[in-house]
């Protein structure tokens, strides 16, 4: 595979403390330039060593040298950049959750194909093995015919000083696009389908209108799921699939980066078997995005995957009131 030239559109936090850094650990890539609309590129460059620093995206993305860009700014900026960055001939790796609805989706795949670009939604935990591990021992059958699906992602979000964006309704915020994504997107991820039903009620906040609590209640065929998030209580992050003959329990299924990289898999049928599988799930995103770039038929699963989240984050905020 190839080296890729990345630009980096919006000075974030997440960029500079996990993305950056995992594009140089992937050995499949380096990072030329970052762009900021708030004037802070040219110190955010010279801090993570970066050669070029635009106070605009648009001198980034007319930046030949540039063959990919990693987008990093407010949920509601999200379509209209990845359509203005596929124009430009980048291919695109933008944070979850790419768009905010079906219709925005429509509008990014348009431009991509007319672009010839590929464009993924930054999930890295689509990418850490114990992911696999748990397809393969879902697949063998090690604990009967999935019954139920339980997953949840909860943080507390300080709300003191200015707003946080993930509490502002103007810039696409709320737990359910910032949290409980993560739980939709594995469950598809798991299924392969949409849900038959779909069920949710949501807690809002009173001054920024989002909502900072949601949970929702799904059917895909004989399966049923629950799913639960917040910016309210401390860290949870755990999944867990109850079958006919026993359960698996997943103890850091979305930010194994928080237990050292390493994801925690007990599988019990009446005995607990723990597997620790470790692995690097945003070196392992940059390596399978370089891999995509090369041949798009390695990125097909990923991009049938992100319009499925997308349609079922669409139904759950309709369902929620939030829509």
């Amino acid at each position: 595979m190839e080296t890729l030239r990345w630009g980096v559109l919006g000075a974030a936090r997440i960029a500079r403390e996990q993305v950056l850094p995992a594009i140089r650990r992937s050995g499949l890539g380096e990072v030329v330039a970052v762009s900021s609309a708030s004037g802070r590129a040219r110190s955010y460059a010279d801090e993570l060593g970066i050669p070029r620093a635009y106070d605009g995206h648009e001198e980034l993305l007319a930046d030949a040298d540039v063959d990919a860009v990693y987008i990093a700014l407010p949920n509601s900026l999200h379509a209209s950049w990845i359509v203005r960055a596929a124009q430009a001939g980048k291919h695109v790796l933008c944070e979850k959750p790419l768009v905010l609805g079906v219709r925005e989706l429509d509008e990014v795949e348009a431009a991509a194909g007319a672009a010839g670009v590929y464009v993924a939604e930054a999930f890295m935990y689509r990418h850490h093995p114990q992911v696999t591990t748990v397809r393969e021992l879902v697949a063998r059958g090690e604990v009967g015919d999935l019954v139920a699906m339980q997953a949840r992602l909860h943080f507390s979000l300080p709300r003191a000083g200015e707003p946080d964006i993930r509490l502002r309704s103007d810039l696409g915020g709320g737990s359910l696009l910032d949290l409980g994504c993560y739980p939709v997107d594995l469950f598809g991820s798991l299924t392969g389908t949409d849900p038959d039903d779909v069920a949710a009620v949501a807690h809002r906040d009173v001054e920024g209108g989002v909502d900072t609590r949601t949970a929702a209640v799904l059917r895909y065929g004989d399966v049923v799921a629950s799913l639960d998030c917040s910016f309210d209580a401390p860290m949870q992050n755990s999944a867990t699939l109850i079958g006919t003959r026993g359960s698996i329990t997943l103890t850091d299924p979305f930010r194994s980066d928080l237990a050292d990289g390493v994801g925690t898999v007990l599988v019990d049928t009446g005995e607990t078997r723990r597997i620790q599988v470790a692995g690097d799930h945003y070196a392992e995103q940059v390596r399978a995005f370089t891999a995509a770039v090369a041949d798009r038929t390695a990125g097909e699963g990923d991009t049938e995957l992100t319009r499925r989240t997308a349609r079922t984050l669409e139904r759950i905020a309709q369902a929620a009131g939030l829509a």
